[in-house]
Formats: structure tokens, sequence, C-alpha cells
């Protein structure tokens, strides 16, 4: 028995990294999933790893800048499972440059990508949610929510516009039973990392499954339990002062 066991849980950005650990961590804990991303082979393999474990997968190709497929997403869901209790909006690319040599293209697609899809996404489960009386959404964030790094502004302020849809869905949430919280990690070990920079020992960073088991620990609270805002980072990784 599963503290997750007949709920029904959705995770963007599956294919790969955190997404992938957190969609496979809640499956152990008894969850239904529902992966979405936009490469199909990944979210496969992602899926594999699922019904391995027992559990059920609905794959969803989707590019979470578009309106349309994250409607066609959350419709696809409900005619397959019927309700959804854990969203977890964890899609997210990196966009770099300094201030003023940042083209707007660059912007546009970090905002959309990291920003934009969250409120599409929790839009659409919000409805869902309230209606069936109750549920979780679970934001992926970053320390750069809270401590920026130069050259990295589209980055950052989508980050920062996270806390702040955060704390708005969970005070609108408040009246039905809908609970919001955001996950900040630190440096992380990711899939597209090099191989040099992965078995750098000197580099403090923890794994996609450490940040997994906070995810799924926020995801098993009690309903009258929300965690709003929880930062996760190796203890040598500087965060006060960093620059």
């Amino acid at each position: 028995m599963g503290k997750l066991d007949d709920k029904v849980a959705l995770v963007t950005g599956a294919s790969r990294t955190i997404g992938k650990a957190i969609a496979i961590a809640l499956a152990k804990e008894g969850a239904k999933l529902v992966v979405a991303a936009r490469t199909l082979e990944k979210l496969n393999d992602t899926a594999a790893i699922i019904r391995e474990s027992g559990s059920e997968a609905l794959v969803v190709p989707t590019d979470v800048r578009s309106e349309e497929e994250i409607e066609s997403l959350f419709k696809k869901t409900m005619e397959h499972y019927g309700r959804l209790d854990i969203l977890v909006n964890n899609a997210g690319i990196f966009g770099s440059g300094p201030i003023d040599e940042l083209s707007t293209e660059t912007w546009d697609d970090v905002i959309a990508t990291n920003l934009r899809s969250a409120f599409l996404c929790s839009r659409a489960a919000f409805r869902i949610m309230k209606a069936q009386g109750g549920g979780r959404i679970i934001n992926i964030g970053s320390v750069s929510a809270s401590r920026v790094r130069p050259e990295n502004a589209p980055y950052s302020s989508a980050k920062f516009g996270m806390v702040g849809l955060t704390q708005t869905i969970a005070l609108e949430g408040r009246d039905h039973n809908i609970n919001c919280g955001i996950l900040h990690p630190g440096i992380v070990i990711r899939d597209d990392m090099p191989e040099h920079i992965k078995k750098d020992k000197n580099i403090p960073a923890m794994s996609s499954e450490e940040i997994a088991a906070t995810a799924v620990y926020m995801a098993c609270q009690p309903p009258h339990v929300n965690i709003l805002e929880l930062v996760q980072l190796p203890k040598d990784q500087p965060y006060l002062g960093r620059g």
C-alpha cells in the first residue's frame, strides 16, 4: 500500500532529470501517472519504468508553450482517469546572456516554457480540482527565485514569477481544498550536463532522486496541510551571498 494509492498525478517535463524522477517516485507511492513532455521516445522510457513498478502511466506528448496542447493534455487526462489529484509543474529550460545582448526570442521562450506553462497547467488543473473537491499543485522553482546570478534574467524572472503564482493559487485554493506549494532545488546533476561536470566531486550537487523524494513528501501531506515553500540544496552550495 502506497501513500498515494488511487491518486492521479500529472508531471510536466517528465522525460528527463527531475521530472522523470518525480514521476517515477510518485508511481512508487501508488499514484497513477500522466507524463508530459515534447519528446515521445524519452516519455516512453519514463512510462516503461513506471509500469515496471506496477503502476499506470498515460503518455501525452505536449509542448507546454502551446495553450491548445495543454488543454488537450488535461482533456486526455480526464478521459483516461476521470480525475486529477496532483499536478507537478516541472517543465523548464535555461536561457542566458548579458541583459544588453539578450534576444527577445530567448526571453519569450524561457518565460513561455517556465512560467506561462505553469499558469496554463495550473488553470486547467484548478478547474478540475475545484469541481472534484480538492487537489494539490506543486511547482518546481529554483534557488534563482531568490538568489540571482548575472546573465540569467529570463530564468530568474520566470522563477520569481512562479513564487507569486504559487502564493496566489494557494490563497485562491483555500476554499476549494486545493493546496499549492513550490520546491526550490539548488544544483542538481542533469542529464544534459557534460560528463566531466557530472563526475567532478568538487561541485556540490544533488541527484534528481533526492529532489523527487522531497516532491513526494509534499504530495503526501494530508489535505489540511500545505508546504508553501521549500528550499533544498547541497550543504556546500553557496546560497547566502552566492554570485
